[in-house]
C-alpha cells in the first residue's frame, strides 16, 4: 500500500478561502464517504496560522475522518498585506521538514501548488508525481507579485514551470487553455472539472421580489486580474435601465487590491473582507446575480457554487468559464467594462427566472461525487 501525499499552501480546513481549497476539500469528502479505509494512507502537507504548530505532525478531522497533517510554513491571514511570499516560505518549509515526510518510491505525491514539485522531486526522485493544475501555469507569471521587477527571476520561474510539466507523471487540468498550453510538454493530461456540493432547491430557481434586482455579488480574491472596479462602477454609476435603480453590490474577499477598492464603500457597495465558506453561501442565497470579471481563470469554483444556488451569472469568457456556463441561457458575457456589465444584467433581468432555472440545472454536471470518482480512478493508477 502506498501513501498519497497532498501538497497545498492551505490548512485544508478554512484558509485561504477560495476555489482551490474547496476543490481539495470536496475530493477529501468523496474519499471519506466512498473510500474511508484509504484516508489513513493520506498525509496533508500545508501551512498554519499558528507559529507554534509549524513542523509538528498532527491530526485534523475532516468529514468525520482523521487525517495526518504537517504544516511546514506560517501563513498570514491578511493576504493583501503580506511581507513575504507564501510560496517561497512553503518551499523552504518543505526543505526544512523533509525528513518528517519519509517519502518512499511507493508513495504518490499529489501536488496542487507548483512550488512543491521541485523541492519534493529533489529528495525523492523515484516516487510518483501527479499535478492538479487549477488554471494554466503560464498565467502565474502575471500574478508573480513579489518579483515583478526582477526579469531574471520571472524567466527562471517560467522555465521551472515548463520543467514541472515535462516531468510530471500525470496532470489533471480544468480548461482548454491549460490543455493547449501543456500539450507540447506532457502527453498524460486528464481533463476534469471543479466540483461542488449541490444544495437542494425545491423549485430549482430563484424569484425576484417585485420584479426588481437588488443584490449583485462578487466573490473572490481582490487582485488586479479579477477586475473588480468595473463591477463597482456598473452599480454606482447612473444606471439607465428600469428595474435596476436599487442595485446594491456586496464584495466578498480579500487581497492586495482591498486597500484601494475599499474607498468605494458606500450605501451601494459593501466589502465583507474574507469570510468562511458557510458565510459565502449565505451571501449567495441573498444575491440575485453573481458577477465575475476576471482577466484569466480556470473553471472558477465561485461560478460553480453560484449556479448551484440558482444564481444567474455575468462574466468574462476567459479560461474555462465558457466550458462551465452557457451564455444566453444561464449567464451573459461581458467584455469587462462597466457598460457591458450593465447590459448583461439588463438581459438577465428581462427573463430572470429562466436564467435562474437553467443555472441550477447546469450545476448538476459538477456534482462532487461524479467529478471525484473520475479523479480517484485515475489517481489509483499511481496510488496503489
Amino acid at each position: 500500500m502506498s501513501r498519497l501525499l497532498i501538497y497545498d499552501t492551505s490548512n485544508f480546513i478554512d484558509f485561504p478561502i477560495g476555489g482551490q481549497l474547496t476543490s481539495i476539500g470536496n475530493f477529501l469528502r468523496f474519499l471519506c464517504e466512498e473510500h474511508p479505509q484509504r484516508t489513513k494512507d493520506i498525509l496533508l502537507i500545508g501551512v498554519t496560522l499558528e507559529p507554534d504548530q509549524v513542523g509538528k505532525m498532527k491530526k485534523i478531522k475532516l468529514h468525520g475522518r482523521e487525517f495526518d497533517f504537517l504544516p511546514v510554513a506560517i501563513a498570514q491571514r491578511d493576504l493583501g498585506n503580506t511581507s513575504k511570499s507564501l510560496r517561497l516560505q512553503y518551499m523552504k518549509g518543505l526543505l526544512r521538514y523533509r525528513k518528517l515526510l519519509k517519502i518512499t518510491k511507493k508513495d504518490c505525491n499529489y501536488i496542487h501548488t507548483p512550488e512543491a514539485y521541485g523541492v519534493v522531486k529533489f529528495f525523492s526522485i523515484n516516487s510518483k508525481y501527479i499535478i492538479f493544475s487549477h488554471g494554466s501555469y503560464f498565467n502565474m507569471e502575471r500574478g508573480f507579485r513579489f518579483f515583478q521587477k526582477n526579469i531574471l527571476v520571472k524567466k527562471g520561474f517560467v522555465a521551472y514551470l515548463k520543467w514541472i510539466l515535462r516531468n510530471a507523471d500525470m496532470i489533471f487540468l480544468l480548461d482548454k487553455d491549460s490543455l493547449r498550453d501543456y500539450s507540447r510538454y506532457n502527453d498524460n493530461l486528464v481533463e476534469v472539472l471543479n466540483s461542488i456540493i449541490r444544495p437542494d432547491i425545491p423549485e430549482g430557481k430563484k424569484r425576484l421580489k417585485d420584479g426588481k434586482l437588488r443584490e449583485i455579488l462578487f466573490v473572490g480574491r481582490l487582485s488586479k486580474d479579477k477586475q473588480v472596479e468595473p463591477i463597482i462602477r456598473a452599480v454606482i454609476d447612473d444606471n439607465p435601465f428600469e428595474g435596476m435603480e436599487d442595485l446594491h453590490l456586496t464584495v466578498v474577499g480579500d487581497g492586495e487590491e482591498y486597500h484601494n477598492l475599499i474607498n468605494y464603500e458606500s450605501d451601494k457597495v459593501h466589502f465583507t473582507g474574507a469570510v468562511p465558506p458557510e458565510k459565502v453561501k449565505d451571501y449567495m442565497e441573498k444575491a440575485d446575480i453573481l458577477v465575475m470579471n476576471s482577466a484569466f481563470e480556470g473553471i472558477p469554483m465561485t461560478i460553480l457554487e453560484g449556479i448551484s444556488q440558482a444564481l444567474p451569472v455575468v462574466s468574462t469568457n476567459v479560461g474555462g468559464i465558457g466550458q462551465a456556463l452557457h451564455f444566453g441561457q444561464d449567464s451573459e458575457e461581458t467584455d469587462a467594462t462597466a457598460e457591458s456589465i450593465q447590459r448583461a444584467i439588463k438581459k438577465i433581468l428581462a427573463h430572470y427566472e429562466c436564467y435562474s432555472e437553467n443555472a441550477y440545472a447546469n450545476s448538476e454536471t459538477f456534482d462532487y461525487r461524479i467529478v471525484n470518482k473520475k479523479v480517484y480512478e485515475r489517481l489509483n493508477t499511481y496510488w496503489k
